[in-house]
C-alpha cells in the first residue's frame, strides 16, 4: 500500500452509503479527523441539511477524496464506532478494500447553478453561442438548462463562470430533452460529456467541486 495515496488529516472527503436505502443517492461531505493506521481512521459525522446523517455502526460506505496533481481516489470502509465529544460528533471507520483511482464516469457530481455559455463547434453550418445555466457539474461532464435546443452529437465549447475563474471545456451533446419546471424561462435540459479535456483542467474542476462543497457545508446548506 502506498501511504501517499491515503487521505490526510484535515482533508475533505465525500461519502456514499452502500447499504442504507433511506440515504440512497445522497452525497455526503465529511472530513478526516485522525489517522490511526493504514486501515483505520476517525472522520467527522456527515451533516445533511443541518442534521446529522443517520449512519449506523456496521454500515458500509465509500469514501472519496481528491489529491492535488494526482486525481480522485476512493475505498470502501465499514463504520465500526460512533462518538460525540462536546459538540463534535465523529465516527471510526475501517478500510475493507483497496484504494482505487476513480474512473471518469464515476466522478462525483455537484449540483450547482452557474452561468455558462455554449458555442457550437460541429456541425459548422449551425455555429452559434447561447447562454445557459448549469444544473450539475463533474470532472466527466455537466448538465445545463437552455432556452434553445442543441442537436445530440454536436461538439460544443462551454465556458463556465465558476466564482473567480472560468473553465473552458469541449464536449459532446449526449441528451437534449424538454425541461419541465413550471415558471422557468428555460425550455431544454441538456447533458454534455466532456472530451479532449487536459488532466490539468479536469483536476481544476474537481478541486473546485470539493472546495465548493466545503463552503456550502460550512454554511449548513449541505
Amino acid at each position: 500500500m502506498k501511504k501517499n495515496r491515503l487521505p490526510k488529516i484535515g482533508m475533505k472527503i465525500g461519502i456514499e452509503l452502500e447499504t442504507s436505502k433511506s440515504n440512497e443517492n445522497k452525497k455526503l461531505l465529511s472530513q478526516v479527523m485522525d489517522i490511526i493506521d493504514n486501515y483505520s481512521m476517525f472522520i467527522a459525522t456527515p451533516i445533511y441539511k443541518n442534521v446529522v446523517a443517520p449512519i449506523s455502526v456496521g454500515e458500509t460506505i465509500q469514501i472519496t477524496y481528491y489529491k492535488k496533481n494526482s486525481g480522485v481516489y476512493a475505498f470502501k470502509a465499514k463504520v465500526i464506532g460512533r462518538k460525540k465529544v462536546s459538540d463534535i460528533s465523529y465516527m471510526k471507520v475501517e478500510r475493507i478494500g483497496d484504494i482505487f483511482r476513480v474512473q471518469r464516469r464515476d466522478f462525483f457530481r455537484l449540483e450547482v447553478v452557474l452561468n455558462a455559455k455554449i458555442k457550437t463547434i460541429e456541425p459548422e453550418d449551425n455555429e452559434k453561442v447561447i447562454s445557459v445555466l448549469t444544473k450539475d457539474i463533474s470532472g466527466g461532464g455537466l448538465r445545463v438548462i437552455s432556452k434553445e435546443a442543441l442537436k445530440v452529437g454536436s461538439i460544443v465549447e462551454t465556458s463556465i463562470e465558476a466564482e473567480k475563474e472560468i473553465f473552458v471545456v469541449r464536449g459532446q451533446i449526449l441528451r437534449c430533452a424538454p425541461y419541465e419546471d413550471e415558471g422557468s424561462k428555460y425550455n431544454f435540459d441538456i447533458g454534455i460529456r466532456l472530451k479532449d479535456v487536459s488532466e490539468k483542467v479536469r483536476e481544476t474542476i474537481i478541486s473546485f467541486i470539493f472546495d465548493y462543497q466545503r463552503k456550502m457545508r460550512k454554511k449548513g446548506l449541505i
